[in-house]
């Protein structure tokens, strides 16, 4: 069967694709993993269809997407598997429903599709909106690659981290809205019909801006206080990294950095200090220690899920003696989950996510259903189609290179001594030879025919 496997954002996805590929790989499907736009291209040339699993089907917000890829791919014969990659990361407490409708329009989506989420409580959402369209929890797999079944994956890349950077603290910026990588003219780019709108969008800039001017300074006093140890700060994909490289420029334990998936840094760091990141259930997962740095509280904007995760900090010098503490090991923080809550939130907590998506996948599999390769010379030529209209964006049309920029920002293609290096670890855990092809910097495939790399 054809298994298509999008990717967005490059360091938040290629991990847990990588690795469910790899667990496909072998039983005589064709597999493709390619950055979104590109696999859209592939898609007429598959006539056999087949399955889309992820999440870029939809390009605007729910209300006005139209549902163009998805009535794309069903003509073709696809059927989706739609996972999101920010399941359950809201202010849930007040409008969980609310931004759950605004990510996608389920009504989309027919009978033989499938909508897989991180938890029950989302789940009771969507069985509100919907009942024709199957829902099922299976958490997130990408989370699962922090389980010890899994801590030969990144071993290589931590071992360099800590070499390179010793005993170092990880700081994960969060900021898109008030330091969106498309600019504040982009941000603020609608004009919003009532003055309620615009006084709501502008609330949350300064709530956000606020909050970031806060990172900033805890993070210049902790490099000042602590000037032997490293302070990592890794932006959000989605955010203006070069702001942060103006900001901290100077201060030489401060190191700004977003190079490849996150995992490696976190599993690296001793500490991880945030605010409403993902990455606060990644660590804990982890067993890493987490700072959550609220010295501002809004409750319409608070990220709650990942904010309870660790301890919540309110100010500098309380953050200062935690360190302390932890550079005199005397510090003991329970990495257990306090909030029995967020069990309803996110499934990996108790579960196997790899185990029940794959379960999913495999339920979804038509045995009847064939596979085609497309030729390397068709990929080629669609590669160079794609380069070509990059190129004439940046030359015709001056108000694209800021989306160029802030898109490569989230996918800057495949590195392919990662992918060889990574199936190296993949097929030793699973143990099973893998065959792929890096055919181009957009796209990768895996099957059962030879051994390509």
């Amino acid at each position: 069967m054809n298994i298509l496997l999008p990717i967005e954002t490059i360091n938040r996805e290629i991990d847990f694709k990588l690795v469910l590929a790899g667990y496909l790989a072998g039983k005589g499907h064709q597999i493709y993993i390619g950055q979104h736009d590109f696999l859209m291209n592939l898609v007429p040339n598959l006539k056999k269809g087949g399955l889309y699993i992820g999440k870029n089907i939809f390009t605007k917000s729910s209300p006005n997407d139209r549902g163009e890829k998805y009535f794309f791919l069903k003509k073709h014969n696809f059927n989706i598997i739609y996972l999101h990659e920010e399941g359950a990361v809201f202010n849930i407490k007040k409008n969980f429903a609310e931004k759950l409708k605004m990510q996608y329009n389920i009504n989309f989506f027919d009978q033989n599709d499938c909508v897989c989420v991180w938890g029950q409580f989302q789940k009771k959402i969507e069985r509100l909106r919907t009942k024709k369209v199957p829902i099922h929890v299976t958490g997130h797999p990408r989370f699962d690659l922090y389980k010890k079944d899994w801590k030969k994956f990144h071993k290589s890349q931590i071992s360099k981290l800590k070499k390179k950077y010793k005993n170092f603290v990880l700081i994960n910026g969060n900021y898109s809205v008030s330091n969106y990588g498309m600019g504040l003219r982009y941000f603020f780019r609608n004009n919003l019909v009532t003055k309620q709108d615009k006084i709501k969008l502008l609330n949350l800039y300064l709530s956000s801006k606020k909050q970031l001017h806060s990172m900033i300074e805890l993070t210049v006093h902790l490099a000042l206080k602590f000037p032997k140890t490293n302070f990592i700060y890794r932006p959000h994909p989605s955010e203006d990294h070069e702001y942060y490289h103006i900001i901290f420029k100077g201060i030489k334990n401060i190191i700004v950095n977003h190079e490849g998936p996150v995992s490696p840094w976190i599993l690296a760091s001793k500490l991880l200090i945030h605010d409403g990141c993902t990455t606060a259930i990644e660590a804990n997962l982890a067993n890493i220690p987490v700072i959550n740095y609220k010295p501002y509280f809004y409750s319409n904007y608070d990220l709650w899920l990942p904010n309870q995760i660790g301890i919540q900090i309110k100010t500098i010098d309380k953050i200062i003696s935690y360190i302390k503490s932890m550079n005199k090991k005397k510090n003991k923080q329970s990495l257990r989950v306090k909030n029995k809550e967020i069990f309803n939130y996110i499934h990996n907590f108790k579960n196997n996510s790899f185990k029940e998506f794959l379960n999913i996948i495999e339920q979804k599999i038509n045995p009847n259903q064939s596979n085609n390769r497309i030729s390397s010379l068709l990929i080629k030529i669609y590669y160079l189609k794609s380069y070509i209209k990059e190129s004439l964006y940046k030359i015709l049309k001056f108000n694209k290179k800021q989306e160029i920029k802030y898109h490569k920002t989230k996918f800057y293609g495949f590195n392919q001594n990662y992918i060889i290096e990574k199936y190296k670890i993949i097929s030793n855990i699973l143990n099973k030879k893998i065959s792929f092809k890096f055919h181009n910097s957009n796209l990768i495939s895996i099957d059962d025919k030879e051994d390509h790399h």
